[in-house]
Parts: C-alpha cells; structure tokens; sequence
C-alpha cells in the first residue's frame, strides 16, 4: 500500500469525496496499513478492487441523471407552486443556461475525476501484492487489474461525453497536468479498453447472475460506445467498428448473452439473472440498495398506491404530451414520451404489482388509486388538498382556472405552471407492496443490457443506408412489448428515419440516463424544439463548463468555448 500522501487523489477527488458519502455502500479505506499486513488473504485484494465500484454506485444515480434527462425532451421537474424551483437549478437545465457553479456539474466534474483517482489508486496497490502468496491465480490478478483499467476507461468516457478533454493520469504520484484535447482522450479511452478485453473473464453461464464487476462483454460495449460517439466526441465517424463490435456481442464473441422474453426481465427483481443483463448496479434490500430516484419520481400519497412505507418529493415527470386544453402537442418531432408508446404496449399499462415478483404497466397515470383495496386512495396535499390525485400528461394550473384564469384556454404550459398532479410518473423499477416488502430495492440498475447493443447496430445499419436491416434489429426488441408478439406499429424502411430512430431509443430507454448523449449524436440537442424549450443552435452546449472549483484548484486546467475558454487547438 502506499503509504504517502498522494497529491492526485487529493487533486481529483478534491470536492468528490465530500459527495460520495451518500452512497449507501460504505467505501472502506487502508491508508495506515502496509501491504504485508493487509493483503493477507483473497478477500483483502477484492476490498481493494471495489473502492471505484462503490464510487461508480454511488455515481450512475442523482446528478448524472439529471443531465442527462432533465436537460432532454424526456424528463422534465417543473416548478409546482412553492416547489421545486430551487433557485431555478431545473429552469437551467430546461432551458440549456447552467452555469459553471451549478451544483449537478460541479459535482458530477468531481464525481468523474473522483472515479479515475479510486481506480488508479486501487490499481497501483494491486499491482504491488503478489497474488500467488494468498492463493490467488496471476490470471486472476491480470482481470482485477485490466477491471481497473476498464473502469478508469469509463470514467474517462463520461467526464469526455460530459466536459470534452480531460486531464490524463496514468498514476497517483503524476503532478498536476492540464486537459488533454478530446482526440487524446478518446485514444485513452480506445487504449485502455482494447488492452483491458483480453484479460477480462468471460461470461459462460446464460443469465448466470451479474455482480457489478467488468467482464469482456462490458468492456467491448463501452468500447463499442465510445465509437458510437465519436463524431460527436471529436469529429470522426468510427461506426464500422462500433457496429462489428455489436455484431460480436450478439454473436457470441464476449460471452453468452440474449434477449429476454418479456419487456420486464431487465427491470424485475431478479434482473441479476436477466439473459441480457451486461453490467448492473448490484442493488438488495437492506444491504447496498440502488434507490436513489424513489422519492424524487412519485407523489408525497404514492406510497399508498404502492401500499409500501415511503413518501415521495413529488419531483420529476415525463415531458408532457398533450396541451391544457387536451390536445397533442404537434409543433416539435421530439418528447412527447407517454404518447410515443403504442397503445398497446404492454408497458403503457398503469403499474400494478401482482405479488410473487410479478407486476404489469410501467407509469403512475390517471386516478391514483390502490389496485388491491379501491379504499386506499392517495390524496392531494397542495392544489387537491383532500382530492383523490388524477396524474395528468400535462403541465398547466388546472386549479386557477376561474381565479386567475378565465378558461382553460388561457393557461399557459411552462416549466413554471406544474401542480401537484402534474405529469405522468415512470416505474422502470418495480415497486412491491408491504406484503412482500422485503423484495423492496431488489432490482438491478440495468448499466448496459443487450438490447442496447441491438439499437446501437441498428443505427449504425441505418447510417450504413440498410433500413431493412435496422428495422429487423429494432424489431427484435420491440415484439416483446405486445401479447403475443404482435406489433402493430413496427418499423418499416418507409417510417424508419433519424426521428423514428430517436423515438425507439426513447421508447426502450426511457428514464435510464442516456437521453442528451442520443440527441447529440443526431445533432439535435442543441437544433431541436420541445415542450417549453427552444434550441439555442450554440453548438457549444454539447458540453458542460468545467468547474470554477476545478479551475481554482489547478490553474493548468482551461474553460470549455462557450463559457468563457477558447476552442481547441
């Protein structure tokens, strides 16, 4: 173990380590011991591996999300009456005006740099034991190390996605460094994950159960990912490689995987063991739970239609549909998420758990009342004081209509006008009832997940001009979502275009923290109208502003354009 004080964790994690604590696995820390005394046995090196797990936990939820959905068609968090208007933090992430001191990018720029300083230095205190000593295989330590390597890749992937450029580390002794450009990023990033394929176990066993932990055919997605974006990473288009390492994966190449039978396998309880599962946020009741975005989804009465314990925030909600006055909002291509699902999507049933891990519907939508007991209703608190709640697509003050408004037709829909019932609610993570409450926070965060990897071949055949093949990918996805497979709206080469395309990720993604990356590498996150948003055609915001903080405390670091740095040379 090193035992000195090592001047780039402190660098990179800096600000990070003051918001890592809430995540609910405890990270554990061996600074005053020596290796001699610790690594005495196999469970000391995996202690060790699983410090920026436990980062990387903690670092998929929250803030990420945030900027990933709240600043998209998708996902909005309107103002409700004295709610959630926070200083306006929401507004700016609506309306595309953050600014460098915003809390979801300060801490998501630590958070990014706080989980390269966790890798690296986990990886130089591993490569130190000798794993023989403590009956460990070399091959084993080879796949702990290039695991290390692999989630230092990732990192590095997101803080590129997110900020551009970053400063390259390859060691926690390095000395401060300013940013590297996003082309020498990236062949960080292509680097380690070529390197780290080879070492990495392979999965053998179909739906043999997923732990967190990097095999082959997560690295080979994230690597297929990274090409993904390139165009909008750095101006070269890499979609023939992305779409071979695809056909790989599919095939077979990184380890055993398929599709599930139901639209609900990667969600479920025991997602763990989905046939499809890739990489999951391990989740258990009463153990390390993923359960972060519970109270920010649902109403302060949903706990009663759930019939479960927990009051919501009464936060985030799908973009709205429909107008106030009922109709469908028609002027923009994009959002309108509730309505882009077929009605007879399986999913589009209101939510409603079964018992014995079986559930159906996937929104809180319309009266909100208990499936089992008609007798349990969730009440208003704010605007239907008393009021059984009735969600709505829509964002408008229904309820000062004839005080403040003459008609309907004379209320606005903003980011400002949201009321309590406001929106409809996603359930992508089932909820049980009391009955069975100790299954309660047993479902994966789904990380990556075959069908990804069917959307992401599917849009490179698309942009290869192979219609005909993007939709049978698509298609293989989407049958599930209907009784007996039968889809009565699939995609077609006539209805298959950038637009239909954009919908189906939205559709099968919906709410798992990967809409703005979509919409860049269509070009349209910054072209695109939606509900209460207009494009700002600043190219500029494809990416964040580094921190303030960040830049005080390594004045090596520069600005982004758009905020005040100059572009790359």
């Amino acid at each position: 173990m090193n035992m000195k004080f090592k001047h780039i964790a402190a660098v990179l994690a800096g600000a990070a380590a003051l918001v890592a604590p809430s995540c609910s696995l405890d990270e554990k820390f061996y600074s005053e011991v020596t290796p001699d005394t610790f690594f005495t046995s196999p469970e000391s090196t995996y202690a060790v591996l699983c410090r920026p797990f436990t980062h990387w936990k903690w670092y998929i939820g929250a803030d990420r999300w945030y900027l990933q959905e709240l600043t998209t068609d998708e996902m909005v968090c309107p103002k409700r009456g004295a709610d959630w208007y926070n200083g306006g933090e929401y507004y700016r992430l609506h309306y595309h005006t953050w600014s460098p001191d915003d809390r979801f990018v300060v801490n998501t720029y630590d958070g990014t740099t706080g989980g390269i300083s966790r890798a690296l230095e986990a990886k130089a205190d591993l490569e130190g034991v000798d794993y023989n000593a403590i009956g460990l295989s070399d091959a084993v330590k080879a796949d702990h190390i290039n695991q290390l390597n692999a989630i230092t890749a990732y990192f590095y992937m997101k803080g590129l996605d997110y900020f551009g450029g970053m400063p390259i580390y390859h060691s926690v002794n390095d000395g401060l460094r300013p940013r590297n450009t996003a082309l020498e990023t990236f062949r960080h990033v292509e680097t380690l994950l070529k390197n780290a394929i080879p070492s990495l176990a392979k999965k053998s066993s179909l739906g043999a159960s997923e732990d967190g932990y990097i095999k082959q055919a997560a690295a080979a997605a994230m690597l297929a990912q990274l090409y993904f974006n390139a165009e909008a990473y750095i101006g070269e288009k890499h979609f023939d490689e992305c779409a071979q390492i695809c056909r790989d994966i599919i095939g077979g190449l990184y380890g055993v995987y398929e599709l599930d039978d139901t639209w609900y396998g990667p969600h479920t309880f025991d997602n763990d063991s989905s046939r499809e599962a890739i990489w999951n946020v391990p989740s258990e009741n009463s153990k390390v739970e993923w359960n972060w975005y519970f109270k920010y989804f649902y109403h302060y009465s949903s706990y009663v239609y759930f019939d479960i314990e927990t009051a919501g925030y009464n936060g985030f909600i799908l973009a709205p549909s429909l107008n106030p006055q009922g109709s469908y909002y028609t002027q923009w291509k994009l959002g309108s998420p509730y309505r882009k699902f077929n009605d007879k999507d399986l999913r589009k049933k209101p939510y409603r758990y079964l018992g014995n891990k079986q559930y159906e519907g996937m929104f809180l939508v319309g009266k909100q009342v208990n499936f089992d007991d008609p007798t349990k209703e969730c009440l208003g608190q704010k605007e239907y004081s008393g009021k059984v709640i009735n969600m709505v697509d829509q964002v408008a003050r229904f309820s000062e209509v004839g005080s403040k408004y003459g008609s309907v037709a004379e209320l606005p829909s903003t980011m400002a006008d949201g009321e309590e019932n406001s929106g409809i609610r996603l359930v992508k993570s089932p909820q049980p009832n009391l009955a069975d409450k100790q299954l309660r926070w047993n479902p994966d965060c789904p990380v990556i997940r075959l069908s990804e990897i069917y959307y992401m071949l599917a849009e490179c055949e698309l942009r290869a001009g192979h219609k005909k093949e993007a939709a049978e990918l698509i298609n293989q996805v989407r049958a599930r979502n209907f009784e007996n497979r039968n889809d009565p709206d699939p995609v077609t080469v006539d209805n298959l275009d950038e637009y239909r395309m954009l919908d189906e990720w939205m559709i099968e993604f919906l709410g798992e923290g990967r809409r703005r990356t979509d919409l860049i590498r269509w070009g349209a996150f910054t072209s695109e109208s939606w509900w209460d948003h207009t494009p700002s055609n600043d190219r500029n915001m494809n990416r964040f502003p580094i921190p303030n903080s960040a830049i005080s405390a390594n004045n090596l670091i520069k600005q982004n354009p758009g905020y005040g740095g100059a572009a790359e040379e």
